[in-house]
This record gives C-alpha cells, structure tokens and sequence, in this order.
C-alpha cells in the first residue's frame, strides 16, 4: 500500500520496475538516510518513494509519516532539513491565513503582544509560527510577495545559527527579513552585513515598508555615513551595512573607550590627526553585540578574511619621501629580474641581488639621485617599486580617480573607500602614477573579520556558494551549513567550456558569441575579472557594431539602472563582480520564451565561488537560461595557480603539439582549487597569527586590538 499518494504526480517521475523513482532504500538495520525534504523518517526495511503530497512507505513499519507537500513544486536538492522544520511551515501558512481577514492595526497589537511575550521569557523559538506568519502577511500586503516554503526553511535554519545555502534566485533579501524581524523582537540591536554598501542601502529601503508595519527602526551604515549617522542607525531595531563599516566602528569606539577618551590625549591626537570635538565624541554603538546575520557568509567569512580591518595611525609625511618613492619608481627601470633582483612571489616581495645592489649604489651618485638617500633606504624603496611594478595594475587592483589611488576590492568589484595598502606599497603605487603621495600610516586599532563576528551572541548567514567551504565554516566558526531545496526545479543550461591558445582568439570568439544571440533577441552578460578587460571588451563590442553597456568601480553611480535593463530583449552588458552576488537581473516573458539570460564568464576568478555567482544570475527562480565559461591558455589563473614557469611550458606544449585544447580545461581548475588551497592557508595564518599577538598583548596587560601608544 502506498501512502498519502499523488498518482498523476507519479506518472510523471521516472519509472523503476514500474515504481515510481527509488529514493531512499532503508537497510535491515534500520540504518538512517537523509530523504529529501523530510528529513530523517523513523522507519525500517522501507522503501520510500516520493509522492507529490508527501512520502509513501511501502513493506515496513513507520512510526512518523513526513510531511504533507506545503509547494506544489518538488524540491530539487537532497534537502538536510529536519521534518519538524517542515511542520513549522504548515503552521506559519495556515497562521497567515488566518491574519490575511485582520486590520493593519490587528496585526499591529499582534506583534506588539509577541514583544511582551518575548520580555516574559517566553523564546523566540516557541513564538517563530507566529511571527513569521505576521511578517508574511505584511509582506504580502506591502510588497506583493508571499514567501515560499524555501524561504521559510532558510529563515529558520538562520534563526537556529547555521549557514543556510540557498541557490542564486532563491530570495535570500526576503529570507533574511524573516530572521531579521523575529530576532528584533528582544530589542537588543539586529544586525545584517551585506557584500557591499549598494545592497545594504537597497535591502533596508525596499524592506523599510515591513519594519515599519511592524513598529520597528530599520537603519544603515555605509562608508559615507557621517558619524551621527551611524550612531542613529547603531540605535535601530535593525541595521544594515558591511563587516568592514562594523568593524571600524568597533575600532573607533576601542579609540573612544573611557581610558582614551579625554581630547588631549596624544594618542588620540595621532590616530585621529586632530581633536575630537563636536559629533565624533561619544560611542558610536553603546549596545553589546547581540546578533549578526551575514549575507554572502562565504563571501565575507571566507573569501575577505585574509585582510585584517585596520585603522591606520598618520606618520608625518617626510619631505623627502614622494622624491624617494618617485626616484625608485624610474631607477628601477635600469634592473632586470634573475640578474638584479629575485621574485619570491606576491607575499614575500622582491630581494635586490649582489648586482642589483650595485647598480642602485651607481644610480645613487647620480645628480638627480636625492642627496640625503642612504643605501639602505633606497634598496628597501627599489624592491617595493620592483613588487608594485610586477603585482599591482591599474584598473585591475586598483583605479586613479580624482588625482587619487583608490583601491578596487577584488571580490566585489567595487572600490574600498578610505582603504590604504601599507608598508610604503601606496606611497609606490602613487609614484608610479604621478600622483601626489599620501602620507604613511601605521597601525593604529586592528581586528579580523573572525574577531569581530566572535564578540556576537549570535551569527547566522546565508549564501548560494557555501558547500565547498562546508568545513571552514565549521572548524573556524563552529557554524553548520544547511542546504535548503530550490523551490522550482533549475533550468540553467551549463555550456561546455571553449579554450583557445591566446586571449586574442578568446575575446573575438566571445565577441561572435554575443552577436549571435544578439540577434536572436537574448540579453547577454558577460563578466570580466577587472575593470581594464571591461575597457578592452567594451572597445572590441563597438567595433563590432553592438550596442551595450559597462559596470564597473568607475561607473558605479549608474549600477542600478544597468542591472534593471540588463534582462531586457537583446540587452548586452559588461560588467566585473559588482554584477555578481546581489543583484537579481529580471526577465521580461518574450525574453523567457527566446531562451532568458545567457552569462559569458569571460576567465575563472581566483574563487570559484565568484564564478558560481556570476552564471548564477541566469535561470533564477525556474526561468530558462543558460551559461559558458571561455578560457584561453594566456589567463592569469594558469600564473596565479601553477606558477608562470609551468603556465609558459603549458602553453608551449599545446602550441607545438597541437593537440585538442579542450583537454586543457582541467589545468585551469587545478590552477584555481591550488589559488584556494593558497587562500586558506593565509586565512589560517592570519588567524594564528592575530592570536599570537592578542596573547602576547594580553600579557603585557594592554588590549589586544590597539596597538598605539
């Protein structure tokens, strides 16, 4: 006998022995599988088929029978969430049913009563069913949307501390206003860290209507907010804005704190360059860290964790250092590498050699040498020209924008505002430009990405890519990752991968790409990896005759309107990561019917991660689409990952023997899983070495984030 079956809905699942599909065998030992949506079913010996309005259980005893199907769609992924989740769900729907026939101000009081409740002691998590339920009904009455089952099982999955894994498309924006809402409830400061300012701005003003239905404060920190603005927005019921503006505020109040805080401090005098007067005294976030919800949590965990948040203390700028940094920038135009120098790669830098040594010195006596330059400045000033020369590009690492050397950060795409490389390597990189030199800085405060979210009571987040970094998540944050099933079955077309023997070849092949389905009325976005490859492609699209747009750093004002027409019929966009995490590119129905988006990821990027992002924009939420990565055998990713010596001899045997490129397309992900291999390591040693200090500081009796004196 079959059980709560759907029989039309099993015509149409695939046969075995003219069963339904087979999805969990149960072994006579009573063995536990995971099954689907449900969970763990106590049963033994059973075979269990999925239904369409449940799970059947045929030959064998049950003692809970899984949940009734709450989605007309089936879930797509071999789901982890347990069966009671499930149950939660069918409460908040029918809840919400009910609150669907009650006045703005019934619900009003409802939530209000749920405060109360929350002040008497009663948990959160007695009254998730109805919160959730409220929330939903506000949704539905202020925006137009109801949340999917999906969505729900993520909310939850967060209020319980995990990661939760959602596909691209899934609606994490409105995932996580679930979460955000109930854990307000205590009052005790709600906050979100986006990927970016641009998404923390527009999440909190498009969810805005929910949390004022329900008599909450929503506020946002960004890098331009002024001082009273972020103390404003600290005193939300909810805020909004990135790990880095939360982890300098948290810096600036360590340099506020009660032992710094009088006006005369010299300490103070030295980080900050002047007094602190007027709006800038006080605490900018007097509350202790509650909880934090952490959107793209791979992203901002894993990916950005290798930089520590620093607060730079200002040297004085010598008179004589932008002449230093500017004649290393020329005179090292006289060394070549092996003979005059050795390259021990980005992390350890440049060392001159005996003989580089010895043209330096002969450079020095030089009458446009500066007089008062030592040799051992300037062999230290060569080598960090030498470094800058070989690993710093403009329009890749960074951009010059209004006389200035702005940082572009290499996940996002976007610049770092205020951010300085240190150790002399900006002052270089300004030479090198001819632009004027900023003054030096010291370390003043510092902490780490894993420091600041350890001070919260609670951490959750979410994020479409969190399942190769399964075991990080759990060994350095303690937090679990939970995947939750996509509510329509994908429809993405994954393309096979097309290499070539030089990046010329590549880029023309996109380019013929990109017309053809041009002309059969499909948006194309193709993703690059900097802003100068978005130049590059931008100039081969116009000579092609191909209208289009570009996104990148540059050009940042003008996202949003891109990113709205970039699902429009015909529609070519060229953008760099800022097109990644975030942004959900919407379909018009002719668009859908000719096929959706298709996304051209035009080089791997040094996480896989961000390439996952990047096709992901295309077939979100069951539409069509589709996807293909090009590869040429002069991509950076093959120097990055196998070396430039090994990437040259690639190369090289490919070209002689001319043998088939596709078989390539596996040294280009070893190169890219090697440059991950990389980043870990310097993750965890960062966060040795961060310990290290903290233990030794601590000793010493001073704190371990403030390095000043």
């Amino acid at each position: 006998m079959l059980i709560e079956s759907d029989r039309r809905f099993q015509e149409t699942l695939p046969k075995v022995n003219n069963r339904p599909r087979l999805l969990v065998r149960r072994d006579e030992a009573g063995k536990k599988d995971r099954i689907g949506p449900a969970g763990r079913l106590e049963c033994s010996g059973s075979i269990v088929y999925y239904s369409g309005q449940g799970f059947g259980i045929q030959r064998g005893e049950y003692h809970q029978l899984a949940h009734r199907s709450v989605s007309r769609h089936a879930p797509q992924r071999g789901a982890e969430v347990p069966a009671r989740w499930w149950a939660l769900v069918e409460q908040i729907q029918t809840l919400q049913a009910e609150y669907a026939s009650r006045s703005e101000a019934d619900l009003f009081d409802e939530w209000n009563a749920l405060r109360y409740r929350v002040q008497s002691g009663e948990s959160l998590t007695d009254l998730l069913p109805e919160a959730f339920a409220i929330i939903s009904e506000q949704m539905q009455r202020h925006l137009g949307m109801t949340p999917y089952p999906v969505q729900y099982l993520g909310a939850i999955a967060m209020h319980e501390g995990a990661i939760a894994e959602m596909q691209t498309g899934e609606g994490k924006t409105l995932t996580a206003a679930l979460t955000l809402c109930l854990n307000a409830l205590p009052e005790l400061g709600m906050h979100i860290a986006t990927a970016n300012d641009y998404l923390a701005e527009r999440d909190a003003r498009w969810l805005s209507p929910i949390y004022h239905s329900l008599g909450m404060t929503v506020g946002t920190v960004t890098a331009t907010s002024s001082m009273s603005e972020r103390r404003a927005a600290y005193e939300c019921d909810i805020t909004y804005g990135t790990a880095r503006e939360f982890g300098f505020d948290y810096l600036r109040d360590l340099l506020n704190s009660p032992e710094l805080k009088t006006s005369t401090s010299p300490r103070r005098q030295q980080l900050f360059g002047q007094e602190q007067t007027g709006e800038d005294q006080g605490l900018l976030n007097p509350r202790s860290p509650y909880m934090v919800l952490i959107d793209e949590a791979d992203s901002i965990l894993i990916d950005e964790a290798r930089t520590p948040l620093i607060i730079g203390q200002a040297d004085a700028l010598e008179a004589s250092l932008s002449e230093v940094c500017q004649w290393s920038a020329t005179a090292v135009a006289r060394l070549a590498e092996s003979e005059h120098y050795l390259d021990h790669g980005p992390q350890k830098g440049m060392e001159l050699t005996e003989a580089g040594r010895r043209v330096i010195r002969e450079l020095l006596l030089q009458p446009e040498a500066p007089q008062s330059l030592d040799p051992g400045t300037a062999y230290l000033s060569s080598e960090r020209a030498l470094k800058v020369q070989s690993y710093f590009q403009n329009g890749r690492d960074y951009v010059v924008r209004e006389g200035k050397v702005a940082i572009v950060d290499e996940f996002t795409g976007r610049i770092s505002e205020g951010r300085m490389w240190q150790n002399g390597i900006h002052q270089a990189i300004e030479a090198r430009e001819g632009v004027e030199i900023t003054s030096p800085t010291r370390v003043g405060a510092q902490t780490t990405v894993q420091e600041l979210f350890a001070r919260y009571t609670r951490m959750a987040g979410m994020t479409g890519t969190a399942a190769s970094a399964r075991s990080e998540f759990k060994k350095v944050f303690g937090t679990p990752v939970i995947t939750i099933p996509t509510n329509r079955p994908g429809r993405r077309e994954q393309l096979p991968e097309r290499v070539f023997l030089t990046a010329e070849e590549k880029w023309t092949a996109i380019v013929e790409e990109t017309a053809v389905l041009h002309a059969q009325g499909r948006p194309v976005l193709i993703g690059t990896r900097s802003v100068n490859l978005s130049k590059q492609l931008s100039e081969r699209l116009e000579a092609a005759g191909l209208d289009h747009e570009v996104l990148h750093a540059l050009n940042h004002e003008n996202e949003a309107t891109i990113i709205e027409r970039a699902g429009q019929s015909g529609k070519i966009t060229v953008a760099t990561n800022m097109a990644g995490r975030g942004t959900d590119i919407l379909l018009s129905d002719d668009v859908v019917a000719q096929g959706g988006l298709h996304v051209i990821c035009a080089e791997l990027h040094e996480s896989s991660r961000i390439d996952r992002q990047l096709t992901g924009r295309a077939a979100r939420q069951g539409d069509p689409g589709s996807a293909r990565v090009y590869l040429s055998l002069e991509d950076e990713i093959l120097t990055s990952g196998l070396g430039a010596e090994q990437a040259a001899a690639l190369r090289a045997d490919y070209q002689r023997s001319g043998r088939n490129l596709q078989s390539a397309v596996r040294y280009f992900y070893q190169a890219q899983q090697r440059v991950e291999k990389r980043h870990e390591r310097q993750r965890v040693e960062l966060v040795n070495r961060i310990s290290a200090r903290r233990q030794m500081l601590q000793q010493m009796g001073q704190h371990a984030n403030l390095n000043a004196h």
